[in-house]
């Protein structure tokens, strides 16, 4: 079979080659025929060599697909069953925060699409621990946003929280930052505002006005935190949601934010530092939560919010491609020409369906 893989060290070094099928190498363990699998910047990340990584290994690691085989220990799937995976599929399971249940924390975490191989192809083996069963009528294509999706249930609904009336800022148009919009309008904010660049407006935009945000601001044409203060009356937003990683935009997060209220953290930075308005957070007694990937609780959040929703997530998809298109659609992603961008393996394209 045929899959997108990082086959050696350094920038680029990621090509179309032929994989063997994995074998069920564990008693416990699941073999999924997969139907589609996203791109996350992990893995233009990967392309660029500024994420880890173990060459060769299969990129993806946000995927769904179907049970064909299962390890003769397994007993909770069966094949035919629809499923996502947790990209958790080595931890070490020993060190303080998996005995806690914080797997996403474990410093010897290896996840498919860098760790070890994902879901750029055909057939993918992980253990049963990990898999989630696609609730009914949620297409493949929009139940492997699970993962990305996961990742703001787990940021806005279980690290910090929404009130029914707060008003929500999310600064950044990325794929999380929109999703995130779509979580706190999901989970009863009362208006939700996203940042963004000129680049995201004709698609990015369009996309999170979909999903349920109630405006957009242009951070090139206006001044953001002026807009904020002129859309709260002068108070600032309840909860500011960090999802771009800027500099420039993290430098400004305490003054778009009330007196008294939060901000929580997920986009990662180009480097490690980044400056904020350390005495404005003071003064303001801001509550700043930071974030990292997403606890097993948030998928089955996800999973149910995916099935009983009031907004299209297809909004969220603007690409369906095979991997042989795979230079066109990281460069779509790259210059913010998509949202998020969802391969099918060629043999699934044609039946591809909503269910």
């Amino acid at each position: 079979m045929l899959g997108l893989v990082k086959y050696a060290r350094g920038v680029g070094q990621v090509g179309i080659r032929e994989v063997e099928k994995p074998l069920i190498a564990a008693p416990d363990q699941v073999l999924i025929k997969l139907k589609a699998c996203g791109v996350c910047a992990t893995d233009l990340h990967v392309l660029h060599d500024t994420f880890r990584y173990w060459p060769p290994v299969v990129l993806g690691h946000e995927f769904s697909g179907e049970v064909v085989e299962t390890g003769g220990e397994v007993e909770d799937f069966r094949p035919g069953d629809r499923v996502v995976a947790e990209p958790k599929t080595i931890v070490c399971g020993k060190c303080e925060v998996c005995k806690q249940g914080k797997t996403n924390l474990c410093v010897h975490r290896r996840a498919p699409g860098w760790g070890v191989n994902g879901g750029m192809t055909d057939y993918i083996a992980v253990p049963e621990r990990l898999l989630h069963r696609i609730p009914e009528g949620v297409p493949y294509d929009i139940a492997a946003l699970c993962e990305p999706l996961a990742i703001a249930v787990h940021e806005i609904d279980e690290r910090c929280g929404v009130d029914c009336a707060d008003v929500v800022l999310v600064n950044g148009a990325g794929p999380i930052g929109i999703l995130a919009a779509y979580v706190a309008k999901s989970s009863g904010a009362s208006r939700v505002y996203l940042t963004g660049r000129s680049k995201s407006e004709p698609i990015r935009f369009k996309a999170a006005l979909a999903l349920g945000a109630d405006g957009v601001i242009n951070v090139e044409r206006e001044d953001p935190v002026a807009r904020v203060l002129e859309l709260t009356g002068g108070r600032g937003a309840d909860l500011v949601v960090e999802a771009s990683g800027a500099p420039a935009g993290i430098r400004r997060l305490a003054e778009m934010t009330r007196i008294g209220g939060r901000i929580t953290c997920i986009g990662l930075c180009p480097s490690d530092e980044a400056a904020i308005s350390w005495n404005t957070a003071m003064y303001k007694q801001l509550d700043i939560h930071f974030n990292f990937s997403s606890s097993y609780t948030s998928w089955g959040k996800a999973l149910r919010l995916m099935a009983s929703s009031r907004y299209d997530l297809a909004n969220a998809i603007s690409h369906r491609e095979t991997i042989a298109d795979w230079e066109r659609v990281f460069r779509d992603i790259e210059e913010e020409r998509a949202v998020k961008a969802m391969f099918i393996p060629a043999d699934e394209m044609p039946g591809m369906g909503r269910g």
